[in-house]
């Protein structure tokens, strides 16, 4: 499979629903998180700093990931309502680690200064935070019952340059 960056509406229409499904995620979404997590395709449309890259099988998206560049305007990006998603046939596969790559490369191009990622502390993300540690980035923040009661946010970080 070849990765595929984002381009049309109707690709990004299908990315957001694809990003909110049953076969990404298992988890009580906070009341607004599906909405957020939905249009940030279609947003990532309207700015160069904001992109998306996924892969389909036979059609459909099976894995995606985007990114933006944060609101400060210092260089830095981020994963917040943007997430990484890999359909649950496909895990183990490498699909995560490739798009995180080409993720880290468009960074690294723009020259970022880093890489922020939002995740959770419930068991479900366990291989999610393992992932991102294993592929360099370091746990820099917990919040408790950020998400939902009983869900915290944890943030990893990955710093490609200084300042």
């Amino acid at each position: 499979m070849k990765i595929k960056r984002l381009r049309t509406k109707a690709k990004a229409k299908e990315v957001g629903d694809f990003m909110i499904s049953k076969n990404t995620f298992d988890q009580t979404w906070a009341p607004e998180e599906k909405k957020y997590v939905s249009k940030a395709p279609l947003e990532s449309l309207e700015n160069p700093f904001h992109q998306y890259w996924y892969f389909e099988d036979k059609g459909k998206i099976v894995a995606a990931l985007g990114i933006r560049k944060n609101k400060y305007g210092s260089n830095g990006y981020e994963m917040d309502s943007d997430y990484v998603a890999v359909h649950k046939n496909y895990r183990r596969k490498g699909l995560a680690s490739r798009l995180l790559k080409t993720a880290e490369n468009f960074v690294k191009k723009h020259r970022g200064r880093y890489l922020h990622i939002l995740t959770c502390d419930i068991p479900s993300y366990t291989p999610a935070r393992t992932f991102f540690v294993k592929n360099g980035y370091e746990q820099v923040g917990k919040i408790p019952d950020y998400y939902v009661p009983g869900e915290g946010r944890i943030d990893f970080m990955k710093i490609f340059r200084k300042r």
